[in-house]
């Protein structure tokens, strides 16, 4: 029986963990747009590759939670780490920074 690497990542149990600056991010949410993020968070956690691969960097997704906010993360393991959400442009300005600054950490040994 085949099984395919989409439903072998269904099957993995998945650890979300967060950019230090996400949850400043998070704070300038409103209350709606928050209950969205955590449905989608969620979601998300059941099935990582849900949307297309972003360009720039190697396993990074987004997910938008409206029309104009955009959640952006990254698969490293059996890890999702939430890089940044918000604005559209601004969330897409901020993904590399963070994504780097993490890989950064991982190299030095500082973060597993």
């Amino acid at each position: 029986m085949y099984t395919s690497k989409r439903e072998v990542l269904k099957l993995t149990q998945w650890e979300i963990k967060e950019h230090p600056e996400f949850f400043k991010d998070l704070d300038k949410l409103g209350k709606q747009e928050l209950e969205i993020f955590f449905k989608k968070k969620n979601k998300i956690k059941e099935n990582p590759l849900r949307l297309k691969h972003l360009s720039g960097g190697e396993h990074c997704y987004r997910e938008p939670i409206t029309p104009n906010i955009r959640l952006i993360y990254f698969l490293q393991g059996q890890t999702i780490w939430l890089l940044t959400i918000g604005r559209h442009d601004d969330a897409y300005k901020m993904y590399i920074r963070r994504l780097y600054a993490i890989k950064d950490r991982m190299a030095r040994g500082e973060i597993i």
